[in-house]
């Protein structure tokens, strides 16, 4: 499934003794594989291009790009160290079964709650804080507070509040279009349906790697 050479991002689920909680995402290579293991070049810190120490049993959520150019994540731990012309990590391969897969086109929607403060960009309105009905690495859902109005059509602006399970938080900035209003039922809020127009690549990333948390928690918790 992962060929030799593949890039691995890896992001701890652990606390990083020392390290401060802004961008603890690390890169390596797959160089080769073991028993329901795979081995992978030294982490690189993708902020700092510093090398990473972890110790054995440092867990990680780790994700890929397959040959079918769709996103492959699945939880891993560090099992030891090789020897050889350079150092080697020896992590876990929970298997195949366990992958999640994401077709870059079609980002998974998660159902959640996290907080978002709404700007004006070219219509006029108050801004205000809310929460997500739902996320995904295209676009978001959002309720509208009683008494706030949105025009039907428009651009604003949003950021995302991202709690990640390192400890780590990511405020997320984007420029959105409004897609459609559902208009409240009287015991309701109004819904939002929102499209990611202008965001950051590595924004989204974090969007998505935010959702694919999400689902393997469902996951462990079924």
């Amino acid at each position: 499934m992962i060929d030799i050479g593949t890039t691995i991002h890896l992001e701890p689920r652990n606390e990083i003794e020392g390290a401060e909680h802004k961008e603890n995402r690390f890169r390596c290579r797959l160089v080769d594989k073991g028993e329901n293991t795979i081995i992978v070049d030294h982490p690189i810190n993708e902020s700092t291009g510093k090398l990473g120490f972890f110790y054995e049993g440092f867990q990680f959520n780790a994700s890929f790009v397959g040959k079918d150019q769709a996103i492959y994540s699945f939880e891993t731990a560090l099992q030891g160290r090789k020897k050889g012309n350079i150092p080697m990590y020896i992590l876990s391969d929970p298997g195949l079964e366990t992958y999640l897969r994401i077709q870059r086109r079609n980002y998974v929607r998660i159902n959640t709650s996290i907080d978002v403060a709404v700007h004006p960009k070219d219509i006029l309105f108050s801004p205000f804080k809310s929460l997500t009905l739902d996320i995904s690495g295209g676009g978001a859902a959002i309720t509208l507070p009683f008494g706030t109005t949105l025009p039907e059509h428009g651009q604003i602006k949003c950021w995302f509040v991202l709690h990640m399970q390192s400890g780590e938080i990511h405020y997320v900035p984007t420029l959105c279009k409004i897609v459609r209003i559902f208009k409240r039922q009287p015991e309701s809020s109004d819904r939002v349906s929102l499209q990611f127009i202008e965001i950051k690549e590595q924004d989204r990333q974090k969007i998505i790697r935010f959702c694919f948390e999400k689902q393997l928690l469902i996951k462990r918790e079924y």
